[in-house]
């Protein structure tokens, strides 16, 4: 016997969607618009979930920051940009209150102890590049080539 499958909604397609994992507003808004549900039923089936409480936009931003520092492999601008990937607003000092330029710096120097074998000044330009592409600040920066020059004499 063939089941007929019922046509889901797109609160329904929402919430089947957030039983397997957190969504923000814009990740649920771009799939459930995928899926070819009109503007007007995407915002009733977003804001329903709003007022039950099932969609929270500063939960997620301060879980995955969390997430992401516990990790300790991304610095601060790594972080801010996987928040936007997300579809979130994102302050640089919003980020900061999270960890300090000190820890961030902790974070990539561990990272580097890690990965390579010496800090010095013949590795700098390698050893910046791997801490840029994995977003660390200026500061970091400034404070690896001071530690490659202590190295260096």
């Amino acid at each position: 016997m063939k089941t007929v499958k019922k046509m889901e909604g797109p609160l329904e397609t929402a919430v089947r969607l957030l039983a397997r994992r957190d969504h923000t507003e814009s990740e649920l808004r771009i799939k459930l618009q995928h899926k070819n549900f009109t503007r007007p039923e995407v915002d009733e089936a977003i804001e329903k979930l709003q007022e039950k409480g099932y969609l929270n936009d500063e939960k997620i931003k301060q879980q995955t920051i969390e997430k992401m520092l516990a990790e300790k492999r991304h610095g601060l601008r790594g972080i801010s940009g996987k928040l936007r990937q997300m579809g979130l607003q994102v302050s640089g000092e919003e980020v900061r209150e999270y960890c300090s330029e000190e820890e961030e710096w902790e974070i990539a120097y561990q990272l580097l102890k890690k990965h390579f074998r010496s800090i010095d000044a013949d590795m700098f330009p390698r050893l910046a590049r791997y801490l840029t592409n994995r977003g660390f600040s200026s500061f970091v920066m400034n404070k690896l080539a001071d530690e490659c020059r202590k190295h260096q004499q």
